[in-house]
């Protein structure tokens, strides 16, 4: 690889992709499914972003079905694609790749879902799918170190000292950890808010994938990619 040439993963869903409404619609279809009333879109989020999760939403909505049933019939919906069609990109995130890809920079998308084949559609309907050099789904039962193994082997060759990941959650920072990427940014425009990434202790919080290039992150992208051995 160049040494001029930096590897860039980014997590597709909050960093790339709005995800909100598939989220919420998901949640809203299974309250309909057990006769329960869904919270408001609001009270929904502000939970959410705090690392609560739809299950647990759900039981705590009077939902009586066995934990492990209902996430399974999450797990179901939230991939199938009347519901993926819902996303959009977030605001600049196209901008923003592209000026990591016009800069020459290597960009590999890592993320946790189970359907790689309606993942990879969603992308092409989006017309994202030009901006990116490799795209790597992993299953989320495997975490952030099924995560990060995906990554590597994506990347092969690349030094991790050359490596920056992009995410909006806990396992973003621990896959980071796991490679050993010299550079960690975690957005907050995802599925957790500022308050909790800053107090994961790891990598920088930014607003998002916009922000980044509001503060010349690709300097510093450029600067680890030029480190000498």
């Amino acid at each position: 690889m160049r040494r001029d040439r930096a590897t860039i993963f980014l997590d597709l869903d909050g960093p790339v992709l709005e995800c909100r409404d598939r989220h919420y619609a998901c949640y809203v279809e299974l309250c309909s499914r057990y006769g329960r009333k869904p919270r408001a879109p609001e009270g929904y989020w502000r939970l959410r972003r705090r690392r609560v999760s739809a299950v647990d939403l759900l039981m705590a909505g009077g939902v009586r079905e066995d934990e492990a049933e209902l996430r399974r019939s999450w797990i179901d919906l939230i991939e199938q694609p009347r519901y993926l069609s819902l996303d959009v990109p977030q605001p600049g995130a196209a901008e923003a790749v592209a000026a990591w890809k016009a800069a020459g920079h290597r960009l590999i998308v890592a993320t946790l879902r189970r359907d790689a084949r309606a993942a990879r559609a969603q992308l092409e309907r989006l017309r994202l799918t030009v901006l990116l050099e490799r795209f790597v789904v992993c299953d989320p039962e495997l975490g952030s170190i099924g995560k990060a193994a995906a990554a590597r082997h994506e990347a092969r060759g690349a030094d991790p000292q050359d490596c920056t990941w992009i995410g909006d959650t806990e396992v973003d920072a621990e896959a980071a950890v796991v490679l050993g990427c010299s550079n960690l940014y975690l957005v907050s425009c995802g599925i957790r808010n500022a308050r909790y990434l800053r107090s994961l202790g790891a990598g920088e919080v930014v607003r998002d994938l916009a922000a980044l290039g509001a503060l010349q992150t690709f300097r510093t992208i450029e600067r680890s990619a030029t480190r000498q051995p």
